[in-house]
């Protein structure tokens, strides 16, 4: 009976010393406890003449608004505003809007690329804006890189714009 009583015991402890190891120096993710909502990012877009003015409102002179601009992004095009934008939840769920217009709150008109998942790493993907007026097509690129560090979500994203690295948003002068 006793050797039972040892040997019960030296399995309970050599049981509690398994499940109670835990790896607090993991830094290589979120601390188990915490649950991160990791938002989505976009590339925007804004698009003036030589004199500032918003190209993309409708209602300005000379206006690229509605002359069926597009994007070629993974082999696919979408134009301007053709996918459906379904209202969004207080979850952050990722869509893919394609090419959509959006009105900040000063007036003035960008264009949003994206939803792109946050949490995932792009490099070097291409995106072409076709601007429907005989003009050179644009070519964007970006790449996202995702990490976590001292359990903290981390990113960081570069733009392109022809080439050369620029800002997000991307300004552009026609």
């Amino acid at each position: 009976m006793k050797t039972r009583c040892l040997f019960i015991g030296a399995m309970l402890l050599s049981l509690c010393c398994f499940t109670s190891c835990n790896d607090d120096e993991n830094l290589d993710g979120p601390a188990p406890d915490v649950i991160w909502d990791i938002y989505p990012f976009g590339i925007s877009i804004e698009v003036t003449d030589a004199e500032g003015n918003d190209l993309l409102n409708p209602e300005t002179e000379n206006s690229i608004a509605n002359q069926g601009i597009k994007m070629i992004y993974r082999d696919k095009t979408y134009e301007k505003d053709s996918l459906a934008t379904d209202k969004q939840t207080r979850d952050v769920l990722v869509r893919f809007y394609g090419l959509r217009t959006y009105q900040r709150n000063d007036g003035r008109y960008l264009l949003i690329i994206g939803e792109f998942y946050g949490n995932r790493d792009y490099n070097n993907e291409s995106i072409i804006l076709d601007w429907n007026d005989g003009t050179p097509k644009d070519t964007i690129t970006f790449s996202h890189k995702f990490w976590w560090e001292n359990q903290e979500p981390e990113s960081e994203t570069i733009v392109r714009l022809n080439g050369v690295e620029t800002d997000n948003p991307i300004h552009i002068i026609k």
